[in-house]
């Protein structure tokens, strides 16, 4: 474990970035990388719906391709071993990643950190995801975030509950995570053109 130095947050080994503030963790070149806090993310990585959205990613300066790094994901789940888990390969696959184990924390961090894509567990104690999902779009600068269901209902009740709450994909427990990379690929932003409008998918 270790201890996040903005946020005192303990972390799993491994991980590249605080998955509770963003916090940069890793090494390069023997010293300590410059980290991000969470009102820091919230600057440099605005809501996709912001008019100044896209122009805060960086793409990669000879291909004008985002790289996974370039966006930050809010993962919500209210089991630790699922928030660890997805944080996991969400961080080893090289994207920034914030957390939050409820649906009233995951709409109080998302608006501190303007995530690019949220990962929202259905079934959790109080404000649930669906619940949190309506507000989400009925958040000013929330709304075009765009949200994918990760849970373990896998009937097709709940599915439509979650297209009907405004959600843009589902993926079942356990998780594939290989289906799972490609939709968040689906619904990030790709490339630029060379006039520099955002292309947002393939």
């Amino acid at each position: 474990m270790r201890a996040c130095p903005v946020c005192v947050h303990e972390n799993p080994d491994g991980v590249r970035f605080c998955v509770k503030c963003g916090w940069q963790l890793i090494q390069t070149g023997g010293q300590e990388t410059v980290g991000l806090t969470s009102a820091q993310v919230s600057a440099k990585f605005p809501s996709p719906g912001d008019s100044h959205a896209t122009s805060a990613l960086q793409p990669n300066a000879s291909t004008q391709e985002f790289t996974p790094q370039d966006f930050l994901v809010l993962v919500v789940d209210d089991t630790v071993d699922n928030l660890v888990v997805i944080s996991l390969h969400l961080q080893q696959s090289g994207y920034r990643v914030v957390t939050a184990t409820n649906g009233e924390e995951a709409i109080k961090v998302a608006a501190l950190t303007q995530p690019h894509l949220i990962l929202m567990d259905l079934g959790m104690p109080g404000l649930d995801g669906l619940g949190a999902t309506r507000k989400i779009r009925e958040h000013p600068t929330l709304r075009p975030v765009p949200v994918v269901a990760v849970t373990a209902f896998t009937t097709e009740g709940f599915q439509r509950a979650a297209y009907d709450a405004g959600m843009e994909g589902y993926i079942t427990k356990p998780i594939d995570f290989e289906r799972l990379n490609d939709l968040i690929r689906s619904l990030l932003p790709v490339k630029r053109n060379d006039d520099g409008a955002t292309i947002t998918h393939e």
